[in-house]
């Protein structure tokens, strides 16, 4: 009995390491920022990031996708000229519409096992306060959307793979993606990995939205 105490005791203790040593280095990283290659061209065009508080998104105007992409994005029923696009975890996406109805175990299992992952992209009228303007060059602008448009998983006819009837409202869904989910790369790191290959300053490694903000 005593050894069964003592190992969880050990294995709680473990635990609480391994989340502190995490969070340390996810504030300590999130600090110290990338050193981009500066551009001699002005910037020629803008694209915004936004924050629901937790995860972050990457937003463009409608005339900025090629119609490559555009022609396999679902159409949203009511108008709008922004579109928002976001990386994350499967079960968070899709079991989990608020943060109240999270569960432990899907907590658990974005965290510590590699997961599947989806791609959300949502639409939006007109450009909200909170969103935070990224101007970038067209050589800039390219590498993003690059990283962008390679991240949506394709099928063997190279389309985008959509989800029927999972978004949330009639203005936002989700198709299947590439690459895993984990503590060390979620959805905030997908944002800042697109940001180095785009040559913006911003943090080492976040993986939470804050890091990526307040550089922007």
């Amino acid at each position: 009995m005593w050894l069964l105490i003592n190992f969880f005791v050990v294995l709680f203790i473990c635990f609480l390491g391994f989340v502190l040593l995490y969070l340390f280095f996810a504030q300590l990283l999130s600090t110290f920022t990338t050193r981009p290659t500066i551009f001699e061209t002005p910037p020629t065009t803008v694209v915004y990031a936004m924050s629901n508080g937790v995860h972050t998104d990457l937003i463009f105007h409608s005339s900025q996708l090629k119609e490559s992409l555009m022609g396999k994005l679902q159409k949203p029923k009511e108008s709008a000229d922004y579109i928002a696009i976001g990386w994350g975890d499967k079960g968070f996406y899709l079991h989990t519409p608020s943060w109240a109805e999270l569960k432990l175990s899907t907590a658990l299992k974005a965290a510590f096992l590699p997961s599947k992952t989806l791609m959300h992209v949502s639409y939006y009228p007109k450009i909200e306060e909170h969103w935070k303007a990224i101007p970038l060059t067209d050589f800039q602008f390219q590498q993003l959307m690059m990283f962008v448009v390679q991240s949506f998983k394709k099928d063997r006819d190279g389309n985008i793979q959509l989800l029927n009837g999972a978004g949330f409202t009639s203005n936002d869904f989700f198709y299947e993606a590439v690459g895993h989910y984990t503590c060390f790369y979620t959805c905030n790191v997908w944002v800042n990995q697109a940001l180095k290959k785009a040559s913006v300053k911003t943090a080492l490694w976040s993986p939470f939205d804050k890091g990526i903000l307040k550089h922007l």
